[in-house]
């Protein structure tokens, strides 16, 4: 009877060692899970804040893009609102209206001749479209008026192009060989000055339809490429002042 005590109170020892173990072995696991977890989550903040960071540059960089592509906007829009000015002064004159000085014809074929043009300033979002990392911007109405800027920009190019071919078929070609190109840019060049323009090359180009077309076309091509600016430039003022406020939080 005693030596079954024993065995019993023996048993009972090595199973009360087993259950201290098996504690101390859980505990042990559960504490390196934690430690896995909360490294893990460390991690997690590190890369969070080096994707933030990188965020934060590639803003930066595509606002002072945007504040640079805002300048040259600004001085296309004049431009164009400046050509489709003289192109209709010159449909006017092919509608009979009298030219008061000649130096204003030569002026205004001129400034709707010369060929101007806008290339916008989006180098660090070129970048990340090319690179397919245009997702690395978080904030969703900003890439999608990044996205809808150049988008905007392209169906511009479309109708810049086709201008440049009705410059070429309605207003280079038929002029080329009727008046000197050098006076008219002299004129253009300075207003003021005393050089001899032809009054007989003016009259012979009074009398092309092309010609009259053509300032016809530059003046409604500009007029809608202007428009067209207005609109990208509304989008970039809108783009820098969400980035700016991105930026500041």
């Amino acid at each position: 009877m005693i030596s079954f005590f024993r065995k019993s109170r023996k048993q009972s020892a090595d199973d009360n060692q087993l259950v201290k173990y098996s504690r101390y072995a859980i505990g042990e696991i559960v504490l390196v899970v934690i430690g896995i977890l909360i490294a893990l989550q460390i991690n997690n903040w590190n890369e969070k804040q080096k994707a933030k960071q990188k965020e934060r540059t590639i803003l930066e960089n595509i606002l002072q893009d945007l504040k640079n592509d805002q300048i040259g906007l600004n001085a296309i829009i004049e431009r164009r609102t400046s050509k489709a000015v003289s192109a209709e002064v010159m449909v006017s004159y092919y509608n009979g209206a009298p030219i008061e000085k000649l130096s204003d014809y030569y002026f205004h074929w001129t400034n709707v001749l010369y060929w101007e043009f806008h290339h916008p300033r989006n180098i660090t979002f070129e970048e990340l479209v090319n690179s397919g990392n245009v997702s690395i911007i978080e904030n969703a109405q900003i890439k999608d008026l990044l996205l809808d800027i150049n988008a905007t920009y392209d169906e511009l190019f479309e109708v810049r192009k086709h201008m440049y071919d009705d410059y070429a078929l309605y207003l280079y070609e038929p002029y080329s060989g009727i008046i000197d190109y050098g006076t008219g840019i002299e004129v253009w060049s300075n207003p003021k000055t005393s050089i001899v323009l032809s009054e007989e090359d003016v009259a012979v180009a009074l009398k092309n339809k092309a010609i009259k077309n053509g300032f016809t076309l530059a003046a409604f091509n500009n007029t809608g490429l202007k428009n067209q600016l207005l609109d990208i430039l509304k989008k970039v003022e809108a783009t820098i002042a969400l980035i700016d406020e991105e930026l500041g939080q």
